[in-house]
Order: C-alpha cells, then structure tokens, then sequence
C-alpha cells in the first residue's frame, strides 16, 4: 500500500493543483490508470477539493492518498477544519452549483465523511484497471555465488527457488563449476 499526504492553501486556484499533485503521485507509485479510472480520480479530487474550500474556513486543506494496487483502489481524503458535514443539494437544471456530491457518489465505489479530532474528512475510493507489478513490488533476488556464478564457500548450492511464473515448480539456478573440477572427474 502507497500512502502521501500534502497541503493546500484553502483557496479556488488550489483545485488544479490537487489535480496536478495526484497525477505525480500516480506516475511516481507506478499505479496504471484507464481513460474511465483518470476520468474519476480528476473529477472525485477536484469536487472534494471545490466542496471544501467554497463550504469551509481555514487557511489550509490536507489531502491524503492512499493506493492499494493488489485491491486495486485508490482512495482520496480531504481534511479540513469544519465540523459541517456535507450534504447533497438539489440542483435545478439551470444551477451552476450543487451537483459535487452527486458526481462523487456515481464515480466512486464508497464515499463517506467522518469528523476528526481538527474538523472533518470527506473520503471516496475509487477502482483502478488492473495493475503490473512495479518496481516497488518486483521480487529482488540477491546475486548468487561469486562474480562468475560460483559455488558459494562451502561448496554447497543454494536451495531450489520457486519461480513466480509457475508456482509450485522449483527451478534450480545455475551454478557453473570450476574447469579444474571438471577436468578431474574424466
């Protein structure tokens, strides 16, 4: 699981840069997104964010980011120092506001609000395409034997290894001997 937080200045000009903020995390934790997937990270971040800067005071925001790739979710919070919870508003056709919470709750697969012990947050988890493994996630295997692929001291292999390819097969890795110890078993 990745997680970051990072501040925002309670001000409009700070939704475009909640955008921005996430779209670094994204690439820099490796997590694949879709054209549906981007579509809600953008829309859920930048209604979240709008909602609490027209409907709270302050001077700063926190955002939390958390990506957990093999559930393949990723959930947003925005924190912030009211104790009003938000509520859904009913839009006429015409209204240029209202429709926030609405989109939150059709894009994302849960929404909530929660009071902390500063004020309150307002959450949305929303689904990701399947996810490659990262480098993050990428088993790391340590060099085997000496520079050349030599027994290590002692003389003895190392123990078989399971490939993640095919599990349940063991595969042994391989181990050249020296030519002095081949020459000497003709």
């Amino acid at each position: 699981m990745c997680s970051s937080s990072f501040f925002l200045v309670h001000d409009p000009a700070s939704v475009p840069v909640s955008r921005q903020r996430l779209d670094r995390l994204i690439r820099q934790w490796e997590v694949r997104t879709d054209n549906d997937s981007r579509l809600a990270l953008d829309t859920v971040i930048s209604e979240l964010v709008t909602n609490a800067v027209r409907h709270t005071t302050g001077t700063m925001l926190t955002v939390v980011v958390h990506a957990n790739l093999d559930l393949r979710r990723l959930i947003i919070e925005v924190h912030d120092g009211s104790q009003v919870m938000p509520r859904h508003q009913v839009s006429g056709p015409e209204a240029e506001a209202g429709r926030g919470m609405f989109l939150v709750e059709r894009l994302a697969l849960a929404h909530g609000a929660e009071h902390t012990t500063r004020g309150k947050k307002v959450w949305a988890e929303v689904a990701l395409p399947d996810q490659p493994l990262t480098s993050l996630q990428r088993p790391v295997r340590p060099p085997q034997g000496g520079p050349r692929g030599d027994p290590p001291p002692g003389g003895r292999p190392p123990p078989p290894v399971d490939t993640p390819a095919r599990p349940g097969r063991l595969r042994r890795p391989l181990i050249h001997a020296p030519a002095a110890a081949i020459e000497g078993t003709t």
